[in-house]
Order: C-alpha cells, then structure tokens, then sequence
C-alpha cells in the first residue's frame, strides 16, 4: 500500500496523539515512536515493492507459458501475484492489509519498553484500526476523485498504458497538493 508521506506522517501523528490523550498508552519520546510507526509503513511499502518485483520477474521467466495458454497479460499478473501474496503473508486487499498493519502498530506498541500501555491489545488495535481505516477512505476517496477525472477526457484512456499511467500520477499529485499532503 503506498501512501503518500505526509499522509502517512498524519497519520502515525493521529495515532500518538489519540492514544496518549485517551490515556491508552504513554510514549517517553513520541518523536522517536513516531519515526517507528512511519518505518512499518515503509516496511509495509518495501514488501510489496518487492512483491511486485517478483510477479515481473516470474512473469518474464513464464511469457512462453502466458502466450502459449492465450493470457492476457494482467490476467496472468494478478494471479501470480495473488500467490506470492500469500506465500509472503501479505494481504492485498488494501483494507485487510490496514488491518495488518494495525496488527503491526499493535505489536510495535506492545514490544517497544519506551511506551506504556494503559489497555488491552485488543482495544489499543481496534483506535489504531479506525486511524487507518479512515485514512484509507480519504486516499480511495483521493483515487476515485483521479479515475473519474481521467474518464471524463473525451478521448478514451485505457487503463494500464504509459499514457494512462503518466496521467493519474499528474492528477493524483495535484489532488494531494490540493489537500495539502504533498
């Protein structure tokens, strides 16, 4: 899941500051935990740049397979990516992967000796849950907003090409920038 920076900087600031002002935990340098929760986000990023690394480079090695079965290309795509998926435990759909990086807070928090801990796990990853989930409706919200503008050009743009591709990052960055994450 990439997330813009600032976006993801807002949010590991929203989760410190909920958390330590509902009295659920206390962080001795909420800097330095900060800079934690943005590492798992990171982490979180690297996993499934790396994920994507391997479908391409699996799928490169298989084209004879692909053509030969009559494939289409993202077809064959999301299959294989669907399975390395799995194989590296890391979920694809955006919300279920949220819910892991909840887990991943949750963890962090529960491990880390500089944060103390006021409430059950299970409470302390429901807030971290809702933090994400509703960061997560602003980026589709965000995403939405970019798919509606490129289908509203009176020529037709196939998703997937260099053109469609250049496009969205020109528009998704300018709707970042227009709510101030950019």
């Amino acid at each position: 899941m990439r997330l813009p920076e600032k976006l993801v900087e807002r949010i590991a600031d929203r989760i410190i500051k909920e958390l330590t002002e509902e009295r659920i935990i206390e962080v001795e340098d909420p800097y330095v935990f900060k800079k934690k929760i943005i590492g798992i986000f990171k982490n979180a990023e690297e996993e499934e740049r790396l994920l994507d690394e391997k479908t391409r480079e699996i799928l490169r090695e298989k084209m004879d397979l692909v053509e030969e079965a009559s494939l289409d290309y993202r077809t064959a795509y999301r299959a294989i990516r669907n399975r390395l998926a799995e194989e590296m435990n890391i979920n694809i759909n955006r919300r279920e992967r949220m819910n892991q990086i909840a887990g991943m807070i949750k963890d962090l928090i529960i491990e880390d000796d500089s944060v103390e801990i006021y409430e059950e796990p299970h409470v302390i990853r429901a807030r971290i849950r809702n933090i994400l989930m509703e960061a997560l409706r602003e980026e589709e919200e965000i995403d939405r907003e970019v798919r509606e503008r490129i289908r509203s050009y009176s020529k037709r743009i196939v998703e997937g090409t260099p053109e469609w591709n250049h496009l969205y990052k020109r528009i998704y960055e300018d709707a970042l920038k227009r709510r101030g994450l950019l």
